[in-house]
């Protein structure tokens, strides 16, 4: 009954986040249809992009919308992307451009969590990431040591803190510990320690876990909400390409009280924006109720590592 009612919408959200992703905000001229359109990094951490032209090895030809024709020394590229038709480039400044992040194959932007739920993967010592969702708050978070990450959060349920504790058993192969502890705005606590299991690099990963949603939320008019709900979580991100992962993020709560729902199931893309210095991540996500009633809800989140 769940994968009857969640199949065909899950197909049709796939294709519509799919055909976002490569749709051009405007129309490709005939001259350059068969061209890629790319950015490129360069040393100096500025970013170009446009039409690929050529590239015979030592000097890279683009036709820029803002620039026109512009020639770079290949020495000078540290980074090639394919990118949708019309993004701009930038004037550099942003470190991340040059960070083992962007140009090692077997690190990623954002490893160590999907859309919210986290995986085992962890950051290196000193590096960060900001993340901001209208329906989860934001959050900010920062690699104490290789092992450890710790982190603020705020959200309409109120402010807190986060951490979490990984490490490698082998190779592919993560786990980690971890919490969030809440303060209600009107009162309350919200509490989650969970453990996780990740299997994968950082760019292609499945994790699955385990954690305890528990503590009460109080509301102005009315008895305030307890939360009392062990849950399971299973997880998975796939690159699809040099800038873009496709993700789903899934939940059971066995009691669930907090959320009307027993089942949440998500489908969505985390792209990369050399313009914008930043992640963006579609998804959508579905809310299924005790009676099997799926309900589709959109999703939008936004991450700026560092």
């Amino acid at each position: 009954m769940v994968l009857r009612s969640i199949g065909p919408i899950t197909v049709f959200a796939s294709l519509l986040l799919l055909a976002s992703l490569h749709a051009s905000a405007q129309e490709v001229p005939e001259e350059n249809a068969a061209q890629r359109y790319v950015c490129l990094t360069m040393d100096s951490k500025v970013v170009r992009c446009g039409y690929l032209v050529s590239d015979n090895g030592r000097e890279v030809t683009l036709n820029t919308p803002d620039m026109g024709m512009l020639i770079v020394p290949k020495v000078n590229v540290l980074r090639m992307t394919d990118s949708p038709v019309g993004t701009m480039g930038n004037g550099g400044g942003n470190d991340i451009e040059g960070s083992e992040r962007m140009l090692s194959k077997d690190r990623a932007l954002q490893a160590t969590r999907y859309f919210f739920a986290p995986s085992a993967h962890t950051l290196k010592s000193g590096e960060g990431y900001a993340s901001l969702s209208p329906y989860t708050g934001g959050n900010i978070s920062y690699g104490v040591s290789d092992n450890f990450i710790a982190g603020l959060s705020a959200s309409f349920l109120g402010a807190g803190f986060t951490f979490k504790a990984g490490a490698e058993l082998a190779d592919g192969v993560n786990v980690s510990a971890g919490a969030l502890y809440n303060l209600g705005w009107d009162g309350g606590t919200v509490f989650f320690p969970f453990a996780n299991l990740t299997l994968g690099d950082e760019n292609e990963h499945l994790t699955i876990g385990g954690g305890y949603l528990g503590g009460y939320v109080e509301r102005t008019f009315g008895p305030p909400d307890d939360l009392d709900s062990p849950m399971v979580n299973l997880s998975g991100c796939l690159q699809i390409s040099d800038n873009a992962w496709l993700m789903s993020e899934n939940y059971y709560f066995f009691r669930p009280e907090f959320f009307p729902v027993d089942l949440v199931a998500s489908l969505g893309i985390r792209v990369w924006r050399p313009s914008k210095q930043r992640l963006f991540e579609p998804a959508i996500m579905f809310f299924n109720d005790s009676d099997g009633t799926s309900q589709p809800v959109p999703w939008l989140s936004w991450t700026w590592p560092f």
